[in-house]
């Protein structure tokens, strides 16, 4: 991840191949790396959300509960991701079969808040790979 200039833009280096290495890999490190990178990321970009843009679009001005409501998971589900990587490293396994599944359909998912909370927020993101 790197800005460019001044202009409030950010830039995000990711391979759809490294994405899914880690996922089918047993290399916890790499999972783990994943998982805190994306965590974070919604995290990060859901808090500006939530501070810096009321609601917008036709679904959200008449409806502002709904908004933060939708953003309070968003937030939860980025927290899921962080709690998930520290569970991982504290396990310290190298799993097997259905672990492999599980690790796959983590990375997986956590796609899902980050994609909801750049199209939510508005944001522009320069995907480089």
């Amino acid at each position: 991840m790197s800005t460019d200039g001044g202009d409030g833009a950010v830039s995000i280096d990711i391979s759809p191949s490294e994405a899914a290495g880690a996922a089918g890999s047993n290399d916890s490190e790499q999972l783990q790396r994943w998982l805190w990178a994306l965590g974070l990321a919604t995290l990060v970009m859901d808090l500006a959300t939530a501070f810096y843009r009321s609601p917008h679009g036709v679904v959200f001005e008449q409806h502002k509960f709904t908004y933060y409501a939708t953003l309070a998971g968003i937030l939860g589900a980025g927290l899921g991701e962080v709690g998930t990587a520290c569970w991982l490293a504290s396990s310290g396994q190298q799993g097997r079969g259905r672990s492999r599944a599980f690790r796959a359909g983590v990375v997986c998912a956590s796609v899902v808040p980050l994609v909801a909370i750049i199209a939510l927020g508005g944001f522009s993101v320069v995907m480089k790979g």
